[in-house]
């Protein structure tokens, strides 16, 4: 059998629900006390008979038919049995007592009060009257009546502790069925409680639902709430723009809010230009703000007008001018910018032209007298220099190109710090501005390339354009270009304004080449193709045959050796020996000057021909020469020794033109 703490080892309970149980039993105590009634007295109706039968009141049929099921199982057990038959024998004694010589009464009351304890009750019955015992029980039904009640008293006695017993346990049973009832009825309660909670968890989903969708609806309400007055302080900004584009001055331009509240004038006509058919007055609103739009644009016109010409006014010098400029281009500046963005109808970009006609007229109003001052200033700064006349025009061409360089990369960054430099303002006015300048600087340096007249200068000069040239774009730098496009005729973008700069100088270079290749090719008629044989070079070629006959030199390898060593021969020889024909030298030197001033076409030409030319008059004037100086020469020689020197003079020379050109 399980105690009770192996019951709660094995089933154990939480203390929550131990809480729970506590709570329901004392209710239920609670609830049980009010309802039980004190239990009553035992009561049975075997003691009921016995009751009766000492009182006197004997009912046969009621005590022999109403006998208890209980005290009948009573009496058929074995215990009961037994102190039945003593019973019985203790009556028996008492009937032999009773003799039939009829004693008397006396003592009867005695004998039954000894029954009584024999019998094991606490008090003794009190004596049979009426009619008596021993005096009444004259005949054996007498004595078997008198025998039967006190068999009836005995045996209610000895019952009472077990009907006291079942009768409690039917107290018991029925509070029991009183307290299974009473749990019923909590149980129904809790049914009914859960029932209403489920009841009421439902009624709060649909009030969280319910107050979900007000808030949705809320929510939307006050997004079309802010919608509405959004759109209606749309029409409110008309009176605050109105008042400050009429504010009386002319600073109106330099107020804070002026450009905002040009950007909201423009976002009043797009919101109300997409709303015509749905407000009032819409179309008069738009009207309005048109007509601020385009109030604001004038006056950033006046404004500009203004400031540019307070800044023509400046009397000042070189740098200065453009400190001024771009200390005024920041306030002026993105007023300008902003009309520049908004110059889309006619009337718009006719006010944009206005200000940027002002701007470059002021403008060129003083760079045109400084480039012209300034290109002078440095001719002259040349001219007083002490040099050759090559390093005189190649050092001003230089620090010409320098000074329009830097002047065009000011200008265009100057123009950007007012305008964007968008390519409506470049390729629009900017770039024709640019080349009214640098046709300044070709004006000064044209004049002296188409006088010039030495190889020498030109090249110099050709060398120098070169160096300021735009570079040719690469081939992965041309397609990429190509496929970008955009690109201008020069083969680059525009960069810092350097396009008009760059055009000027393409222009310069291409005469200074045709100017440099036309004096080559009049060097090479003059000079190498049709030189002629002087007085000056007589001595010179009888003195190096003379040298060549003395030392015997036969092939040109001997005399290369001789010359590539120093040392080996008096210097006086050695000087004789490195003459040279003329027309070979001018030859030399013509290709050394013409070296990467002219196209590659160009100067292949020239050189073929100065080459071609070199050769003719060699072979044709200068061996013959040398073979004619070589037989009227003071020791006279063979003729075959005549033709050995002059078969080594050209020799000697056409590899000197060779080296020339390798």
């Amino acid at each position: 059998m399980t105690s009770i703490d192996d019951w709660d080892k094995r089933f154990p309970v939480s203390e929550g629900l131990r809480l729970g149980i506590g709570l329901l039993q004392d209710a239920c105590a609670s609830f049980t006390s009010q309802l039980v009634e004190p239990p009553q007295p035992i009561t049975t109706e075997a003691s009921e008979a016995a009751a009766v039968r000492v009182n006197g009141n004997v009912d046969k049929p009621s005590l022999g038919g109403k006998l208890n099921p209980q005290l009948q199982h009573l009496r058929a057990s074995p215990q009961l049995r037994a102190r039945r038959n003593a019973s019985l024998r203790n009556l028996t004694v008492l009937a032999r007592a009773a003799s039939p010589s009829l004693r008397p009464a006396v003592g009867g009351a005695a004998e039954l009060g000894a029954l009584g304890m024999l019998n094991g009750s606490s008090e003794a019955e009190p004596p049979l009257t009426g009619g008596g015992v021993m005096g009444a029980m004259e005949t054996p039904a007498q004595f078997l009546e008198w025998y039967g009640r006190v068999e009836e008293a005995e045996a209610a006695g000895q019952d009472a502790e077990a009907l006291a017993f079942a009768s409690q346990l039917r107290e018991r049973v029925s509070q029991c069925s009183q307290m299974l009832g009473c749990v019923d009825e909590i149980s129904s309660l809790l049914s009914a409680m859960e029932a209403d909670y489920q009841r009421v968890c439902q009624q709060t989903a649909g009030v969280e639902a319910a107050c979900a969708s007000l808030s949705t609806q809320r929510s939307r309400l006050e997004g079309v709430a802010g919608e509405i007055g959004e759109q209606l302080a749309v029409y409110n900004w008309l009176g605050p723009i109105t008042r400050l584009l009429h504010a009386p001055g002319d600073r109106v331009c330099e107020d804070p809010e002026f450009l905002p509240s040009l950007s909201r004038a423009e976002e009043a006509m797009r919101f109300i230009a997409s709303r015509v058919e749905e407000a009032k007055d819409s179309e008069l609103y738009l009207m309005r703000f048109a007509q601020c739009r385009m109030r604001a644009l004038s006056l950033i016109k006046m404004h500009a007008l203004r400031a540019l010409k307070a800044l023509g006014a400046f009397d000042a010098k070189g740098p200065a001018v453009y400190v001024h400029y771009r200390a005024a281009a920041v306030a002026l500046g993105p007023l300008l910018r902003a009309l520049q963005q908004r110059a889309t109808q006619p009337t718009e970009r006719q006010v944009l032209a206005d200000v940027q006609n002002a701007y470059f007229a002021a403008r060129r109003a003083w760079l045109r007298p400084h480039i012209q001052a300034r290109l002078r200033d440095i001719a002259a700064e040349h001219d007083a220099e002490e040099s050759g006349v090559l390093e005189r025009r190649v050092g001003a061409l230089r620090d010409w190109c320098a000074f329009m360089m830097a002047v065009c990369g000011d200008e265009s960054r100057l123009y950007r710090d007012f305008f964007d430099g968008g390519s409506e303002g470049e390729a629009g006015l900017l770039r024709p501005f640019l080349d009214a300048a640098m046709t300044l600087f070709h004006e000064q340096v044209r004049p002296l390339i188409i006088h010039e007249a030495d190889v020498a200068v030109l090249a110099g000069l050709s060398l120098t354009l070169l160096t300021y040239n735009r570079l040719p774009p690469s081939a992965s730098e041309a397609s990429s270009a190509q496929d970008e496009g955009g690109e201008d005729e020069g083969g680059g973008d525009d960069e810092d304004g350097l396009d008009a700069f760059y055009a000027v100088v393409g222009h310069v270079l291409q005469d200074t080449q045709h100017r440099l290749a036309y004096k080559a090719q009049s060097y090479i008629r003059a000079h190498i193709g049709g030189y002629r044989i002087g007085p000056s070079d007589t001595d010179a070629m009888a003195r190096w045959v003379r040298l060549c006959l003395r030392l015997r030199i036969a092939d040109p390898a001997q005399l290369s050796a001789l010359l590539d060593v120093p040392g080996d021969l008096p210097p006086e020889d050695a000087e004789g020996l490195q003459w040279t024909y003329p027309p070979v030298e001018s030859c030399r030197w013509l290709i050394a000057q013409i070296d990467g001033c002219l196209d590659y076409e160009v100067q292949s030409g020239v050189v073929d021909e100065a080459r071609t030319a070199a050769k003719q008059n060699l072979l044709s004037t200068g061996a013959r020469f040398v073979r004619d100086s070589s037989i009227k020469a003071e020791s006279p020689t063979t003729e075959k020794d005549a033709e050995l020197m002059a078969h080594l003079f050209a020799t000697h020379n056409l590899a000197a033109i060779e080296d020339s050109t390798s």
